[in-house]
């Protein structure tokens, strides 16, 4: 039976694990008012130009049911604002507010303290190696379930 640190299925649980806590701890030591999803949102609405929730579905491979969901727990906050889209009227484009983009601020201090942490010692041929393999065991499974997360 192979050691689980020699199973990639294993090493990948553990570095999603760490990554999830580690996140959670930076983000909880900055007492920001956020979770991990809030964060990962918050940073796609502030990059992608006419945000919408189906787009935030799409680019998180999450059902869009949970992203109205989180959206939702984002507005409550006054984090995002919402205006109606020019060309499709049952949708509506998202963008950050002024305390949203304050609390990104913060939010991305504490996420790049934990990357600092997680490439301490990685070259940047490791880093590109490790990004261009997970993208194509990403692509398989992605095949495997014909294109659907």
């Amino acid at each position: 039976m192979a050691h689980p640190d020699n199973d990639i299925r294993d090493v990948l649980w553990q570095l999603a694990f760490q990554f999830k806590l580690s996140t959670k701890a930076a983000i909880a030591d900055d007492n920001l008012p956020l979770n991990g999803m809030h964060v990962r949102l918050l940073r796609l609405i502030r990059t992608q130009p006419d945000c919408t929730a189906n787009q935030l579905a799409n680019l998180t491979r999450r059902d869009k049911a949970q992203i109205t969901r989180v959206l939702k727990e984002l507005d409550g906050m006054g984090l995002i604002q919402r205006a109606p889209h020019p060309d499709d009227k049952r949708s509506q484009i998202i963008s950050l507010s002024a305390p949203g983009r304050a609390l990104m601020r913060k939010a991305e201090h504490a996420q790049e303290k934990v990357k600092a942490t997680l490439l301490k010692g990685l070259s940047q041929t490791e880093i590109d190696a490790f990004l261009a393999t997970a993208r194509r065991m990403i692509d398989n499974l992605d095949r495997e379930q014909g294109g659907q997360s």
